[in-house]
């Protein structure tokens, strides 16, 4: 164990990385500990008494610059391919004239009404969806959608165009703007501060404010929580706790025991703000 203490009281710690380190009984009171990486850390017995975590400026112009990356390439892609494809589209419409595009404006408008039909069933899972997807490409997704309504508008304005291409450049439409939604949702959600795999055993969050941070498969037994709030933005997945203390070192919750399956999950529940 180490027996060196570590004193970063009242510090402004913002975007420091702490992976793997042994920072048992650490004084992080009063620290700003947003966009710090505690991976793997063992902090038993840690004291982060009035800090705060989440995410630091520097993270959301990160978040943001990758977005804006991966939308230029996407955006060069897609030009690539609408000039294939618009070449396509003036082919067959010279060979099967209007038919053609009633059939096609037919075929968008029940795919993209699907599409808007099943939106809330995506947007339940959006938090699952985003961690494999990610910003990028759900920016690239917003792309796309954005360019297939302006070229559904483009199409039934253009000279061989047909007035029903409005009814799927509508709903083209405003799937883009719930996709667009979705993306400020995953920029603003994105884990700030991460304590992943971190033992906080005894660890102190007295009115700590929680804010982006991610706990995920942390060991949290023991810990106190007077007075400390978490967001709906934090995760828990996994996390383990067998009980902590309302205020220490007394008030121990549950009075004799642990939690039962799924009682911490519950518990958390209770101090989660939106």
């Amino acid at each position: 164990m180490n027996s060196q203490t570590y004193d970063y009281k009242d510090q402004s710690l913002q975007d420091q990385s702490f992976v793997g380190q042994d920072l048992t009984g650490a004084d992080f009171s009063g620290a700003d500990l947003r966009g710090c990486d505690f991976t793997r850390a063992t902090l038993i017995g840690a004291n982060f008494e009035r800090s705060t975590t989440g995410q630091t400026p520097q993270q959301i112009r990160n978040a943001i610059l990758s977005i804006i990356m991966g939308m230029i390439g996407m955006i060069i892609i897609i030009f690539i391919l609408s000039f294939l494809i618009i070449t396509i589209d003036n082919l067959l419409f010279s060979w099967f004239g209007e038919i053609y595009r009633r059939i096609v404006s037919v075929l968008s408008s029940i795919f993209l009404f699907l599409l808007y039909f099943f939106q809330s069933l995506i947007m339940d899972g959006f938090p699952k969806t985003s961690n494999f997807l990610a910003n990028t490409v759900i920016a690239s997704l917003t792309t796309i959608m954005l360019l297939l309504t302006l070229g559904l508008i483009g199409i039934s304005f253009s000279g061989g165009g047909s007035i029903l291409f409005l009814i799927p450049a509508i709903i083209s439409g405003i799937v883009t703007s719930r996709l667009f939604t979705w993306l400020m949702e995953a920029i603003k959600g994105g884990i700030g501060t991460s304590f992943k795999k971190a033992n906080l055993t005894g660890a102190n969050f007295s009115h700590a404010l929680i804010y982006n941070t991610d706990f995920s498969f942390a060991l949290l037994t023991g810990i106190c929580i007077e007075g400390w709030l978490v967001d709906s933005l934090s995760v828990f997945t996994k996390s383990q706790c067998e009980y902590l203390y309302w205020q220490s070192p007394q008030e121990r919750y549950p009075q004799t025991g642990q939690f039962q399956e799924h009682d911490w999950e519950k518990f958390l529940q209770k101090f989660i703000k939106n």
